[in-house]
């Protein structure tokens, strides 16, 4: 289970439903708030992972559009020389440079979107660990009194149900990854795709070198 759903399942868990289910309230209880904590430093330390990512993604967007221009000035020489092919080929890394930008800018924006999520369900962890650990005595013994002579734990965690659930949605998402790949194209059909992407991108540069000369014949 992922750290974020993790926090979300924590965070909206019913506590007293949890306890109704404890051998061992007493120690279940206290490992309860234990667990929390710990997926609190989990947190910390994955929203600090993502931020140096965001980053990561945004230093890398400035290069590539650094060098997206860089190439456009080659592809500008290389027409004021005559030489047309060698101004296509630097237009077509100019072009695999800004879609490689977009790439990275659309994949910064998730990484933001994911801190973003991180922080707000860590601070939701947060008040509810702080909530728990106010009530952590009256809890104890309010179950303590509801279930009588406790009987002898039997090792179950109040986290069991948790661990369950991580089998299941770890199990869906295998699941969905496997209907993408049987969803995927044929062979011939790729190869298909693949030849009319070449002829647009063809295309494209031409279309491309014509506009830059109109450019700087003005």
């Amino acid at each position: 289970m992922s750290i974020l759903a993790r926090l979300s399942t924590l965070v909206k868990s019913n506590v007293n439903d949890l306890i109704d289910k404890m051998q061992d309230p007493a120690k279940e209880i206290d490992q309860l708030v234990l667990d929390m904590e710990d997926s609190v430093r989990q947190a910390r330390s994955e929203v600090a992972t993502c931020m140096a990512e965001e980053k990561r993604l945004a230093h890398q967007s400035e290069n590539l559009a650094a060098e997206a221009k860089t190439w456009e000035e080659h592809a500008a020489r290389a027409v004021q020389a005559g030489d047309d092919a060698l101004a296509k080929e630097a237009l077509r890394r100019k072009a695999q440079k800004e879609a490689d930008r977009i790439e990275t800018d659309k994949s910064a924006a998730e990484q933001k979107a994911q801190v973003e999520n991180l922080v707000a369900g860590l601070r939701a962890l947060e008040l509810r660990v702080k909530d728990v650990k106010l009530r952590q005595g009256t809890l104890r013994e309010k179950a303590r009194a509801a279930k009588g002579q406790s009987p002898v734990s039997t090792g179950t965690s109040a986290f069991a149900d948790f661990e369950r659930m991580s089998g299941k949605i770890d199990a869906l998402e295998a699941e969905a990854s496997l209907t993408d790949e049987l969803a995927g194209n044929t062979a011939a059909e790729r190869a298909s795709e693949k030849k009319l992407d070449k002829l647009s991108e063809d295309q494209s540069l031409d279309d491309a070198l014509a506009a830059l000369k109109q450019k700087l014949s003005g």
